[in-house]
């Protein structure tokens, strides 16, 4: 009877033993997911004119207006990180201000944003992680971020956003971000 409950026992722990170790990471799908993103289109969802040539557009690439020192949004990355910690960080323009937010230019200048990831490789999901100082801040910047998906190597963010425009006001839009796969490099 001893035998028995030993043998039992010991089927019982290693039994047990085996449902605790963690489940192989899907790197895979890590492979496909994590690296660097380049910014590949910017688009709005109704026309605005923001470059000052009287003619509304689309394509923020087409519409956008550089001064000093700006970043060309064909320089604009996205990064997907996992870690310690799984984060995206990311670029957003924003319409240029001087003297303490009291005048805007319709110079568009980046920020970079990181937002937490919870990132399942097992299910094959990627999801943003709410965060209200991180969306707090973002708005510093005339940004709420109401769409992220990730498919395909293809990152697409939708955000509602605010431009100051050439006429001296501001505009509220729909911008759509589409960021592309580059590198493993993070």
């Amino acid at each position: 009877m001893k035998k028995l409950t030993l043998i039992l026992f010991l089927c019982l722990s290693i039994s047990c033993a085996k449902d605790d170790e963690e489940k192989p990471e899907n790197q895979a799908y890590l492979d496909q997911l994590l690296g660097r993103y380049q910014l590949k289109a910017a688009y709005l969802e109704n026309p605005i004119d923001l470059n000052g040539d009287g003619i509304a557009g689309t394509d923020l690439f087409q519409e956008v207006e550089y001064c000093n020192m700006s970043k060309h949004l064909e320089s604009y990355w996205c990064t997907i990180v996992y870690r310690n910690i799984q984060y995206i960080d990311f670029n957003i323009p924003y319409s240029d201000h001087y003297n303490n937010y009291q005048e805007y230019s319709n110079c568009l200048r980046h920020n970079d944003v990181r937002r937490e990831l919870n990132i399942n490789s097992q299910n094959e999901s990627v999801a943003l992680v709410p965060n209200e100082y991180r969306e707090d801040f973002m708005l510093t910047y005339q940004a709420k971020l109401i769409d992220f998906i990730w498919e395909d190597r293809i990152v697409y963010l939708t955000l509602e956003k605010e431009f100051y425009t050439p006429n001296g006001e501001w505009a509220s839009v729909i911008l759509y971000m589409e960021y592309e796969w580059v590198s493993s490099a993070t």
